[in-house]
């Protein structure tokens, strides 16, 4: 039953809050072990209620899989924004997401 609790917690968090990492997710619901969240944040992908995003090599964040939208990631201050793009532009794929890195206005000004 705790198990559900904490899926709908996690729902709860990425509603309010684009993209969360697992860690960032453990520090709002600290009750919860590490194992907890990390289990139930696999359940939610296999469930596609959520979606992985990769950040990096090293990092992944977590959105509800209804965000409909790209990212753009800034090489230098790591700032991750929204972007969208027509996938329908690349023919004879089918794209799930896009991901764009390079400066942000701030770090090039």
């Amino acid at each position: 039953m705790r198990t559900n609790i904490y899926k709908e917690k996690i729902v709860s968090l990425l509603r309010k809050k684009h993209l969360l990492t697992i860690a960032e997710i453990h520090k709002a619901i600290p009750e919860a072990d590490y194992s907890t969240i990390f289990r139930n944040v696999e359940h939610l992908l296999a469930g596609k209620v959520i979606k992985k995003v990769m950040i990096d090599n090293k990092s992944v964040a977590y959105e509800l899989a209804k965000e409909n939208h790209d990212h753009f990631i800034c090489n230098d201050c790591g700032t991750v924004e929204s972007i969208h793009i027509p996938h329908n532009s690349i023919k004879g794929r089918k794209i799930d997401d896009i991901t764009v890195r390079g400066s942000c206005n701030k770090c090039i000004d």
